[in-house]
């Protein structure tokens, strides 16, 4: 597969390999497979490479594997969309000109190392060698949460330390690099979103009232574009690198050999989303898209709880003032950014419960209506998928019914 080239292949090797002289690296083979179907991005297609090298003067051969993201290459529409919205160019940015500063400012591996990158193509370390995601028979339980709270914890603060310590100032010195590519009124996939979202509001059983109904047709939309606002840098709270999409596929699990139930760490993968805002958008979207409503409910209190107590940790190990955030401006944020959260479950929750053998389907043998479907009006889709797997109209009304409550009843704080 002509992804890389032999050239490109030796320079990740030399890189991988830490030898300053490229003619002291020989490479012998490289390989490129498929990534599983499983993995297959909205953003992007996976595979894995493999390389088998020397270093002159060491009789050692070196087998060395990576993961390779790269701009769609088999879905016209799908690359199209990647490249306008220049979502390859972000990340590359962020693996190589941001995240390495945060990195040393913490104690865990807050991303997997990126070895080459290009426009259109990254190469990075392969966590499935060490990590590994949930499998189908495990569940999340509270220690999962609170494994990724603390993970979260230390970026936050180790971004905090890099501006304190450095004199860095994030959002301003990385402008041009840390744009909002999710909910954004410029990109077509969160306004047909949004759109969706009045579509099944209507529908469900639940607001079949007058009043509801007129509440669903002259304000909701509206009130959903305000989400917008709550995304970018906070003015009432300090701001921190977040990633923006802690959902179950961007985390993978560490596991001790001796271990097989419970994980000692996770890492944090896929930086397209990634942005300088309030922390609490990373809490609460960890918590509504990962945790159901019911069992998020249960543990809410005691996950910011940890959360805040490990972010104070850390803050104090760096040497930091630990009232940059004090707890009573933490739980407040998290209150003025919970439609944020609300409206992500409601936007993001059609697709990430949609089977993969659906979603994989219909990208693959409909392409340019799967673009349509997500940039233009999804209503088709929804019914489409409603008709043909049991239990989706259920599953996509839950967020439904919970955010158009909550704004039935909190107009007021979004006018």
């Amino acid at each position: 597969m002509d992804l890389l080239s032999s050239e490109e292949c030796h320079l990740i090797a030399q890189r991988t390999l830490s030898v300053v002289k490229k003619d002291n690296v020989i490479l012998i083979n490289s390989q490129v497979d498929a990534g599983s179907k499983d993995l297959m991005g909205y953003m992007g297609e996976y595979y894995k490479l493999h390389l088998e090298a020397e270093v002159k003067g060491d009789k050692k051969k070196y087998f060395l594997n990576y993961f390779i993201k790269s701009l769609p290459r088999k879905n016209e529409p799908q690359r199209e969309e990647c490249e306008r919205k220049g979502v390859f160019q972000k990340e590359s940015a962020l693996y190589s000109q941001i995240l390495p500063k945060i990195q040393k400012y913490a104690t865990k591996k807050l991303y997997p190392k990126c070895y080459y990158s290009r426009n259109d193509i990254l190469v990075l370390e392969d966590l499935t060698q060490d990590y590994r995601h949930l499998r189908a028979n495990e569940y999340y339980t509270l220690d999962h949460y609170k494994i990724v709270l603390e993970h979260l914890s230390e970026l936050h603060a180790a971004s905090i330390a890099w501006e304190e310590k450095e004199n860095v100032k994030i959002y301003e010195s990385y402008k041009n690099v840390l744009i909002e590519l999710h909910l954004d009124s410029n990109n077509s996939w969160y306004i047909t979103g949004l759109k969706a979202i009045v579509f099944l509001a209507a529908r469900n059983p639940h607001f079949q009232t007058m009043k509801a109904q007129n509440f669903i047709q002259d304000k909701l939309y509206n009130l959903l574009t305000k989400a917008e606002e709550l995304v970018a840098p906070s003015k009432t709270i300090r701001n921190v690198l977040c990633h923006r999409d802690t959902w179950d596929h961007n985390i993978v699990y560490y596991f001790n050999k001796e271990s097989s139930v419970l994980p000692n760490a996770c890492c944090i993968v896929d930086f397209q989303l990634t942005q300088y805002c309030s922390p609490t958008l990373d809490v609460l979207f960890l918590l509504y898209i990962v945790a159901s409503a019911e069992v998020r409910r249960a543990i809410y209190d005691e996950c910011l709880e940890h959360y805040y107590k490990n972010l104070q940790h850390h803050l104090d190990r760096l040497g930091l003032d630990k009232n940059l955030i004090t707890e009573n401006n933490f739980r407040k944020e998290c209150q003025r950014t919970r439609l944020a959260a609300l409206v992500i479950w409601a936007l993001t929750e059609p697709q990430t419960k949609m089977s993969p053998s659906i979603s994989n389907r219909l990208r693959s043998e409909e392409p340019e209506k799967f673009d349509y479907y997500l940039n233009c009006d999804r209503s088709e889709l929804l019914l489409r998928v409603i008709e043909i797997q049991p239990g989706y109209e259920e599953t996509i009304m839950t967020p439904i019914r919970e955010l158009v409550d909550y704004l039935m009843e909190n107009e007021n704080l979004y006018i």
